[in-house]
């Protein structure tokens, strides 16, 4: 149980030690698993008499940090950040990091995962954390900063200003940090971000990095490649995750070669989350059924994906797609997995289903060429347009498809008829989005806008 602080005096620790307020959701239990002690030692140090009366706000001492003190805050990692850098922005050895946080293996942190560390700890100052590049001196650091060179020697604990090391971490303050070798990442990255941080099965992966000029970049993200082209703000790759990715840590790995020739290889863990989609049993009868044979679903899959694996480097959409057909009524959602005639959820609904009347105008959501035109066997009458980018839609079981192949469009342009052609129970557009070679949520491209 978890009461108010208004309604519960907090009792008082035996002794000193980092400090943790009780947040609510918390229960002693939960609390004592974070840091790797019992519910009995977290109970009998702080003089807690029934652990199932907890105060939001109360204050508890951890036992078994000896040597650290202050209250415990949490912060979330954000890409391209180090354990070593972040010891140095918050003032604490690595070590304290390492046991409040029962890290095993200090190279492993991933993008989103909170970190607890202690305030007030004495130590380096807090403050932007640079990383010295091949060839960089304190000299240079200090300059770019408006900082001296002896200030950066003392604040950081160095033992001689003329030598710094490739990849060495440097506090620089906060409020005088300028320029772009500032932040945190190795040269010749400028920035690096996630959209979104924690990506989800099905969902689509924005990699945005900023370099210095003439870098390229080359990736990977688990075991797909990463493309990298140019968008209004800087180097830009796509990549969908597929719908029965493994919810877990995958490592992100982006190669950056300079000008020069040197290169550069950043890599960081990326957690991606399970998106929790429902179950759906199908019953179909005979006639259908066999449209669901191996031998017949296996080469058209196959065509399909081989027309959507061509990769074009000119990107034609721009800003958010628009709906290809209007209608509300979403008859089957994207994601949803899938049992027909009581055989296992060994499939899964690719795309958006919207149920309207037969004849119902399709329109491109976005400019782009048209790849596929053409009756399938599963897909009935069906349509392929390229938008570049690796980004493809699909549009099935159409009454009539109004464009050919190599034919551009436009959003908004007529494309073809709803229908219920191939293998369909009723009038309605399968909408299909594709990135890199996966199927993704096409409501994600319906809503927000990529590079």
């Amino acid at each position: 149980m978890l009461v108010t602080a208004s309604g519960l005096a907090p009792a008082r620790a035996q002794s000193s030690g980092p400090e943790y307020v009780v947040k609510e959701g918390d229960t002693l239990f939960s609390i004592a698993r974070a840091f790797g002690i019992t519910v009995e030692a977290l109970q009998q140090f702080n003089n807690i008499a029934d652990p199932s009366l907890l105060a939001v706000g109360q204050t508890l001492v951890i036992p078994g940090f000896t040597g650290v003190n202050g209250k415990l805050l949490t912060y979330r990692v954000q890409l391209g950040e180090t354990l070593a850098g972040l010891a140095k922005r918050f003032g604490v050895a690595p070590e304290i990091l390492i046991r409040l946080n029962r890290i095993t293996n200090p190279e492993s942190l991933y993008v989103g995962q909170f970190l607890i560390y202690p305030e007030g700890v004495g130590g380096l100052a807090a403050g932007i954390t640079a990383v010295a590049a091949p060839g960089d001196s304190l000299a240079a650091l200090a300059a770019r900063s408006g900082q001296t060179v002896w200030g950066l020697t003392l604040l950081n604990d160095l033992d001689s200003p003329f030598i710094t090391y490739n990849g060495q971490h440097l506090v620089i303050p906060g409020d005088a940090a300028t320029g772009p070798a500032l932040t945190g990442l190795p040269q010749p990255f400028l920035s690096l971000t996630l959209q979104p941080e924690r990506p989800t099965q099905g969902g689509t992966l924005e990699v945005l990095a900023q370099t210095l000029e003439g870098t390229t970049l080359s990736g990977q993200f688990g075991q797909w490649a990463l493309r990298f082209n140019t968008a209004a703000n800087g180097l830009a790759a796509l990549q969908g995750i597929h719908v029965f990715t493994e919810p877990g840590l995958y490592p992100l790995i982006i190669t950056a070669t300079s000008s020069n020739g040197v290169t550069t290889i950043f890599e960081q863990m990326v957690p991606v989350a399970d998106a929790g989609y429902p179950a759906q049993q199908l019953y179909v009868g005979a006639e259908q059924s066999a449209l669901l044979d191996p031998n017949v679903v296996g080469p058209e899959r196959e065509q399909v994906a081989q027309i959507v694996s061509a990769y074009t480097e000119i990107k034609q959409w721009q800003g958010v797609f628009i709906k290809p057909v209007q209608s509300e009524r979403i008859t089957t959602g994207f994601g949803w997995r899938r049992s027909y005639n009581g055989g296992p959820f060994d499939s899964y609904h690719d795309g958006i289903d919207w149920g309207m009347p037969g004849g119902s105008p399709i329109t491109a959501p976005a400019a782009g060429t048209v790849v596929f035109a053409g009756q399938l066997t599963v897909r009935g009458n069906a349509t392929i347009i390229d938008h570049g980018w690796g980004v493809y839609t699909g549009y099935w079981h159409q009454f009539r498809i109004d464009v050919t192949v190599g034919q551009v469009v436009q959003a908004g342009e007529l494309i073809g008829e709803v229908g219920s052609s191939g293998l369909s129970t009723g009038s309605h557009l399968h909408f299909v989005v594709w990135v890199n070679g996966n199927q993704v949520n096409p409501e994600e491209w319906l809503e927000r806008e990529f590079p």
